[in-house]
């Protein structure tokens, strides 16, 4: 597997420039609790090449984090590479679902106001931050929805999950029935069958 942080030159393999979203939102690790997913948008509109595709990819982020259960989004998991002028996402890593037993779940960034509730319904409120209007961000919700149904069993297979921990995640992970809450009818539909 090659890694992402690391680019071959004609001296070998070098470190790519990287910074933490911890360290654009300029906050150390007693603040990380502020970091938040607005105004790292905020800063994507002002200091990023291609700022709209960005806006557009880091929504994208944010809404799978949430179809999958991962609330481990803190601020040292997401990067951009620095190139000494400009800033540019890395791609996406350290993405783990967390196991939820009730219908509550948290992302660890704020993703509008002082909201952080994983739920689609605040993606949506969201939206406007990354440059998509609510149609436009319901649709990119829907391929993802789309996306992880098709291809969720042969993920788990290539991935050698078992039986078990393939029917937990699809259970309290995947497309959690609580982050549909207050979402869309649109959205809520499209999952019917996947339990």
């Amino acid at each position: 597997m090659q890694r992402f942080d690391r680019q071959h030159t004609a001296d070998g393999y070098q470190r790519r420039a990287m910074v933490s979203a911890l360290t654009i939102l300029e906050l150390d690790e007693l603040m990380a609790r502020y970091a938040s997913y607005e105004t790292l948008a905020e800063i994507v509109r002002h200091r990023f090449d291609a700022p709209v595709p960005t806006l557009h990819e880091l929504f994208g982020r944010l809404v799978f984090n949430v179809l999958c259960g991962n609330t481990d989004d803190h601020a040292r998991n997401h990067a951009a590479f620095w190139n000494g002028s400009s800033l540019a996402l890395t791609p996406a890593y350290d993405i783990c679902p967390q196991a939820r037993s009730g219908n509550e779940a948290s992302q660890a960034m704020l993703i509008v106001g002082q909201q952080r509730s994983s739920r689609l319904a605040t993606c949506l409120q969201a939206a406007p931050h990354f440059l998509l209007d609510d149609a436009a961000a319901t649709a990119l919700i829907a391929r993802q929805i789309t996306s992880i149904q098709q291809h969720f069993d042969a993920v788990c297979q290539e991935a050698g999950l078992a039986v078990v921990d393939r029917n937990l995640l699809r259970a309290r992970n995947i497309l959690n029935p609580a982050i549909f809450e207050g979402a869309p009818d649109a959205l809520q539909h499209l999952v019917a069958g996947f339990r």
